[in-house]
């Protein structure tokens, strides 16, 4: 850059006022040191503090999931256990029933009866049966039971004037009459063919196993405690403690009071054994009065969080002491900096007779003055004299180039406002004979006041003119060896150079080329949007790269018109701004894209073909499995039916094996009727209403997801023919997985209409929306294929959806609406 004569200095008078300079820089400096350090003390003690307080509130909420995750296992297990033994508590109650009356009363045949139904030894289980009158019958063990009176029993009470002989009841945990063990019943009424009361079979569960059960389960969590409650308020079983809290009353207990009124809930309560502070969660078993509950302790959360506030103060104290450290160090390397300060301001006259040594003109500027000192070599590029030129920064202002002097002026006054440490400039200067000189400068700032503004910044200038006559033939090679046609185009859209493919492209001479205005390559509709585009490419703040990728065309010499796509590159060449154009004639790819457009309608009829042949094909499968395994299936059950109704009597262990035969028959045949739905519903040959319907309760039994139909009449037609109404109805599948697999949600509501216009279907979730990138996703072939079957139907899908507030997925099909392609054979 340029500059003028610095006014002499008095050095003795610097080196005087330095010291105290050096100690007032020496005490600012400390206080900022000391203030930077203490704000980061203090936000290293908030932010541990705020992850010591987060860790804790994770470990929390971790213990609760884990606690919900156990609770539903254990309820899982209890209710399976209960089933087991309500299924040995019906059989035996279906086999007495069809007993002739004299024999209902036998002990001998009632405790074949009971052995027969009770569950294996292994179960630790048995079966008691009590008469009319509540005195034990038989047992299905070596009890002695037969004699003693059981009617003082909740059991016995609770079936006594009862009206049906489903209820099972389950009572609450007790010590055995008979067996002294610790148990807890379940309970059935037992009644003939004629519905008459003929007494009460009762199954003592042994509250230990469960116990036991539970010990297992918490094996390598002793930190969690597990319990089995009975909604009368008693423990039927607990591990730990269980002998301590068996039948323990828990009424009075906080644990107690908030257990009740909703079917499952996390929450923190002090244990009723124990005391203890516990994590918890809890289960209402369906269809009884059973509470599965499971509790972590929080003393070993605690433990975990005085460790961490041990550790975060530690960690504290040793930041602080190397803060110390820091600061003394820092402090010390400031004083030795300040010495070292003096000495090199000594050395500045030495490195300005190097740098003139090198070829390189200096100047040293004071701000305030507006004084320059300008080297004798400086002067000497400008093929000035030393005495010809003053030495004041106005000098060197009015000798840089109009065109450059704007940007040269914003580069500068970065510097010196300190937003760039370092001012680097290439720009012209004019010479004493008029011509103009290529220039680089570099400088910076060497001191500020006390306000921060600039005092003194010096520098250096270099001649480049040889360099950039060099940069402007490298950029005409680089032109010209590119296999794309580029044109050189100046601000006044003449062009400067075109290398041999643009010559080639249009057919014009390099001579023809040069000079010619660029819309001469344009058609004369299009040369008034060409010229009002490059006027707006000139006015861009940023005119690095620019591409065209809507369609333009260009024109031949001879007058014909292609097809291109144009990028546009601004570049400084002689400190004028020079357009880069590179031109890529596109026939070849339009034609390919007309091919892939054409390639891409084939695929979509493809597409459609091969979904109308799966849904025929799922027809069919339905179909044979319906007339083939369907009626064997059916044929055989018949014969098996018949054998175990012959056996009842003669042959009492094949009748239990002929039992369970035809259990798994009834069961292959529910998972055969299964399959066929799954392939095709048989509410689809009914029309899309009852299919729909269908499908809701389908998606509530199997996923516990509410889900509404609106409301309309069942008879209404919707004017859809079979394809449709398949294709449809699979979108409508597609949508409820979807929501299954990703959303989350709780309810979903499905809505069918149809007016003038056409057939509407909404599906309607409260689950947490989609995310922005989820539509783009690389493998989401459930919407791609709802988007293709919408596509055959000549309908639009509209999915309004965003993060948290659920999903709307609409379906609309036109009334005037043909399947065309559904009609249409695939083109291969």
């Amino acid at each position: 850059m340029p500059f003028s004569e610095v006014v002499p200095v008095d050095t003795g008078q610097i080196l005087t006022s330095l010291p105290a300079q050096i100690s007032l820089e020496y005490s600012r400096f400390r206080r900022r040191l000391v203030a930077g350090l203490l704000a980061i003390a203090c936000l290293a003690i908030v932010a541990a503090s705020w992850n010591i307080y987060t860790s804790f509130r994770e470990r929390q909420d971790a213990a609760r999931v884990h606690t919900k995750i156990f609770v539903d296992a254990v309820a899982s297990h209890v209710s399976d256990s209960i089933q087991l033994v309500d299924f040995a508590l019906i059989g035996f109650a279906n086999a007495i029933k069809v007993l002739p009356s004299e024999q209902q009363n036998s002990t001998a045949i009632v405790r074949q009866l009971l052995a027969s139904h009770a569950p294996t030894s292994k179960a630790g289980l048995w079966i008691i049966f009590i008469g009319v009158n509540g005195v034990g019958v038989a047992a299905s063990n070596d009890f002695a039971v037969q004699g003693v009176s059981y009617a003082d029993r909740s059991y016995f009470q609770a079936h006594i004037g009862a009206r049906t002989n489903q209820v099972l009841y389950i009572g609450e945990p007790l010590i055995g009459r008979v067996s002294k063990e610790r148990v807890f019943t379940l309970s059935r009424r037992v009644v003939d063919a004629q519905g008459k009361f003929l007494g009460v079979v009762v199954a003592p569960v042994d509250a230990a196993r469960f116990a036991a059960m539970f010990e297992l389960v918490r094996f390598n969590e002793k930190d969690i405690s597990i319990a089995l409650v009975h909604q009368g308020g008693k423990i039927i079983a607990r591990a730990p403690q269980f002998e301590q809290s068996f039948a323990a009353d828990i009424r009075n207990s906080d644990v107690y009071h908030q257990l009740t009124g909703v079917s499952a809930k996390t929450l923190r309560v002090i244990s009723a054994v124990d005391g203890k502070p516990l994590i918890s969660s809890f289960r209402i078993l369906e269809d009884s009065p059973l509470i599965a509950f499971v509790g972590m302790s929080v003393d070993s959360l605690h433990l975990t969080l005085q460790q961490d506030l041990l550790n975060g103060g530690a960690g504290i104290l040793l930041m602080l002491a190397i803060m110390l450290l820091i600061t003394h160090l820092a402090l010390r390397s400031y004083r030795s900096l300040e010495i070292s300060t003096q000495a090199l301001q000594e050395s500045e006259t030495r490195w300005k007779f190097a740098l003139e040594g090198a070829g390189e003109g200096v100047w040293d500027w004071n701000v305030a003055s507006n004084d320059v000192y300008f080297s004798t070599r400086w002067k000497q590029m400008l093929e000035y004299a030393e005495d010809e030129l003053e030495n004041n920064f106005d000098v060197w202002e009015s000798r840089v180039h109009p065109d450059d002097k704007p940007g040269v002026m914003a580069k500068l006054h970065a510097c010196l406002e300190g937003y760039t440490p370092v001012y680097l400039s290439e720009y012209r200067m004019r010479r004493k004979d008029g011509s103009w000189v290529w220039n680089l400068a570099r400088g910076m700032v060497l001191g500020r006041d006390a306000d921060g503004q600039a005092r003194r910044m010096i520098g250096t200038q270099a001649d480049i003119t040889e360099r950039k006559q060099a940069e402007q033939a490298q950029v005409h090679k680089i032109v010209e060896a590119a296999p794309d046609p580029m044109l050189l185009i100046g601000n006044d859209g003449i062009i400067a150079f075109a290398n041999g493919a643009a010559q080639a492209t249009f057919g014009y001479t390099l001579k023809e080329l040069t000079g010619m205005n660029v819309d001469d390559l344009v058609p004369v509709h299009s040369r008034s949007s060409h010229a009002r585009y490059r006027k707006a490419f000139k006015t861009q703040k940023t005119q690095h790269q620019s591409d065209l990728k809507r369609p333009l065309t260009a024109v031949y010499k001879d007058g014909t018109k292609f097809p291109v796509e144009i990028s546009l590159s601004s570049v400084q060449m002689d400190g004028q701004p020079v357009v880069i154009a590179s031109i890529r004639d596109i026939t070849e790819r339009k034609r390919a894209a007309e091919l892939q457009q054409q390639s891409f309608i084939q695929l979509r009829q493809l597409s459609d073909h091969q979904e109308k042949i799966k849904e025929e094909e799922r027809k069919r499968i339905a179909q044979d499995i319906h007339d083939d395994l369907g009626q064997n299936l059916l044929a055989l059950k018949m014969d098996v039916d018949m054998l175990y109704m012959r056996t009842a009597d003669r042959h009492p262990k094949l009748h239990q094996r002929i039992s369970l035969a035809i259990n798994n028959i009834n069961a292959t045949i529910k998972s055969v009727k299964s399959i066929m739905n799954d392939l095709r519903p048989d509410a689809l040959e009914l029309g899309l209403y009852p299919a729909v319907e269908w499908q809701v309760k389908q998606f509530e039994r199997r996923n516990g997801i509410a889900c509404k139909l609106a409301t309309i009449a069942q008879k209404i037609e919707f004017g859809l023919d079979a394809a449709q109404t398949a294709a449809i109805f699979r979108i409508l599948q597609e949508s409820l997985a979807n929501i299954v697999r990703h959303s989350h949600a709780t309810k979903v509501d499905i809505t069918l209409s149809q007016d003038e216009d056409g057939f509407l279907m909404e599906v309607t979730d409260n689950g947490q929306g989609l995310q922005p990138a989820d539509r783009r996703k690389a493998n989401s072939f459930g919407l791609m294929g709802i988007r293709e079957r919408i596509h055959a139907l000549g309908g639009e899908l509209i999915i309004a959806s965003t993060p948290g507030n659920g999903t709307v997925l609409s379906i609309s099909i036109p009334a005037h609406f043909t399947r065309q392609l559904g009609n249409m054979e695939p083109v291969l």
